[in-house]
């Protein structure tokens, strides 16, 4: 029996989110049946964390085992003809130790959130990113986004619904990029609580927008409310950009 670690890239568009749902179409759910279809075997997979519906990845992680041997060769090339026309496609296939779980195994997630930020949407990026046609202030969103690191209580950036057990994180890195039109927020953390990056990067955008001061962001650390904090951004925008060991 082998130990099989998927990478896999996908748009999020058409599924109802990363984890398996009985009368739903999702991403591991499509994985699963590719994987029946390729070996014959019925098998779960392990992924590395739940992305929402319409959030996207460019190299999500999963692990399942395999009772009949096959190169990585192929089974990269027998999951993605199975896997057809879906929106979803093997980057990588690698045989690990059996240990190796990706989802318990440590790891450290980094996602990226992209605005168009132009007078005119994109019809390209309309897919990956929202679109706002004000001018945003870089300098005044580089300074706040930065409170954001090291450990906090984020209650006030946390989505009604959101099952973890605690609301504290550590976020151990952020930045933001420009080129041309983008803008593109980056944050790294082992974990994030359910919708919280869509909810900074809303917080970010109305002080972007000069409606908040910077030092917003440490009163609504601070004030622990998820009322007073910024709107949720939709998940188009949301990308799982990658994740180490």
């Amino acid at each position: 029996m082998a130990n099989i670690k998927l990478t896999i890239e996908y748009a999020g568009t058409p599924y109802s989110g990363w984890q398996y749902q009985k009368d739903e179409k999702t991403v591991q759910g499509e994985i699963e049946k590719a994987i029946f279809k390729f070996s014959g075997e019925k098998k779960t997979i392990q992924g590395a964390g739940r992305t929402d519906a319409g959030v996207h990845a460019l190299a999500q992680c999963a692990n399942f085992n395999l009772d009949k041997k096959f190169t990585d060769y192929q089974i990269l090339n027998g999951l993605n003809f199975h896997l057809g026309n879906e929106k979803i496609k093997i980057s990588k296939v690698e045989n690990v130790s059996e240990d190796f779980n990706a989802r318990f195994s440590k790891n450290k997630k980094t996602y990226c959130y992209q605005v168009y930020n132009t007078p005119s949407p994109s019809v390209l990026e309309g897919d990956y990113s929202i679109h706002v046609k004000q001018n945003l202030d870089i300098d005044a969103m580089n300074e706040a986004i930065v409170y954001f690191k090291g450990k906090h209580d984020f209650s006030s950036f946390r989505g009604r619904g959101c099952q973890a057990k605690s609301p504290i994180k550590s976020v151990e890195f952020t930045s933001i990029e420009t080129s041309n039109d983008k803008i593109t927020f980056i944050f790294q953390a082992q974990s994030f609580l359910y919708q919280q990056i869509r909810i900074m990067v809303g917080t970010l955008l109305e002080i972007g927008l000069n409606n908040k001061d910077p030092s917003w962001i440490k009163e609504l650390l601070a004030l622990k409310n998820r009322v007073l904090a910024g709107p949720t951004m939709p998940p188009r925008g949301l990308i799982l950009k990658e994740i180490t060991y």
